[in-house]
């Protein structure tokens, strides 16, 4: 009889339970799919300018770090104290001068994903909250995007579903990539926020800068 090995018992046991639903294994979303621990540790950018001006970035304003910005992140970089495997960033300036920081400490290579990317706010950036309140004629605008049911398509942005379809390709695509490991991810406040929509935690997330938001997968 041929011997299974110990780490294949999990997925045996997956294959069985779905064949006994009538659900064929090779369908399943890759999530359900990995018997595998995986901790994400998604990090945003300390303060930028456009922070500090109190206008809108998205993806249409590059801006880096401010001093505090940079401090912001010195400090949170000490809060990881565990072991971690990789580095990953968005792109953009804040993003990724964060990241560097970061790595000050870890000394990894950094790997840029255009899916953590802010989202893109269409010319509803370089406004203020509240401009961008009037412009809209939604009152509720903050807390929308706060929630990510946003619509900024008619702005030339992108819509709260779209973002949480890149964010849910890109958590998808670790699984393949980076089973059991740890991996810090420096990102964007509309990117943590679509991380929380996808995969609530048990408490309430912080939305400051330079703030830690870790999942567990």
């Amino acid at each position: 009889m041929a011997k299974v090995r110990p780490e294949s018992l999990g997925s045996l046991r997956l294959r069985q339970v779905v064949r006994s639903i009538g659900q064929d294994p090779t369908t399943l979303n890759p999530v359900m799919s990995y018997n595998r621990h995986m901790k994400l540790i998604f990090v945003r950018h300390g303060q930028s300018e456009a922070n500090a001006a109190g206008i809108l970035a998205g993806q249409e304003i590059d801006s880096p770090l401010t001093e505090r910005g940079e401090e912001q992140v010195r400090t949170a970089r000490e809060r990881l104290t565990m072991h971690i495997d990789s580095i990953i960033s968005s792109p953009l300036k804040r993003a990724a001068e964060t990241a560097a920081i970061i790595n000050e400490k870890l000394h990894l290579p950094i790997e840029f994903r255009d899916e953590v990317k802010e989202c893109s706010n269409g010319s509803l950036s370089t406004h203020t909250w509240e401009e961008a309140t009037r412009i809209t004629g939604d009152p509720l605008f903050s807390q929308h995007d706060l929630e990510c049911t946003y619509d900024y398509t008619p702005y030339g942005g992108e819509s709260g579903e779209q973002v949480k379809n890149r964010v849910k390709t890109f958590v998808d695509s670790l699984f393949r990539e980076h089973k059991d490991k740890i991996i810090v991810v420096t990102a964007h406040g509309g990117i943590i926020n679509a991380m929380h929509a996808l995969y609530p935690q048990k408490t309430a997330w912080d939305t400051d800068n330079a703030v830690t938001h870790e999942f567990d997968f």
